[in-house]
């Protein structure tokens, strides 16, 4: 169908067609840099995104090159970095303001991605 339309009227109609293409993914990133800290489900998110969830993915993953689940729990991380060693605050403080349940698990999350404990790599960071 397309070639046939493109044979009989030319590619003018393609612009709109890829416009929209470029105004969702201007639109997914513009939820996920605003929602990166927000405790939104993927559903929710592909919800304000207008898209379905699997198209929500493939987009996500086409863009960040990394599923969501990752790309979030690194940017939640990230700002736990932050906060323990700019802002100084407690890890037990920091936990919850980065979506975590529990202590326990943020600990172990931490640890697994950064080989430190939140409290050690506050302390090393903070006497360097």
């Amino acid at each position: 169908v397309m070639l046939y339309l493109i044979q009989k009227i030319g590619t003018d109609f393609l612009a709109p067609l890829l416009a929209s293409y470029d105004d969702r993914e201007r639109l997914l990133l513009d939820v996920v840099q605003n929602n990166r800290l927000a405790k939104l489900s993927l559903q929710e998110l592909a919800f304000l995104c207008n898209m379905s969830l699997s198209t929500f993915k493939r987009t996500f993953v086409h863009h960040f090159k990394t599923t969501p689940s990752k790309w979030f729990l690194e940017q939640r991380l990230e700002h736990a970095k932050f906060l323990l060693v700019s802002r100084r605050q407690r890890p037990s403080d920091v936990f919850e303001a980065v979506g975590y349940e529990n202590l326990s698990n943020f600990v172990q999350g931490f640890r697994k991605r950064y080989g430190l404990t939140p409290k050690q790599y506050q302390l090393a960071e903070l006497n360097v």
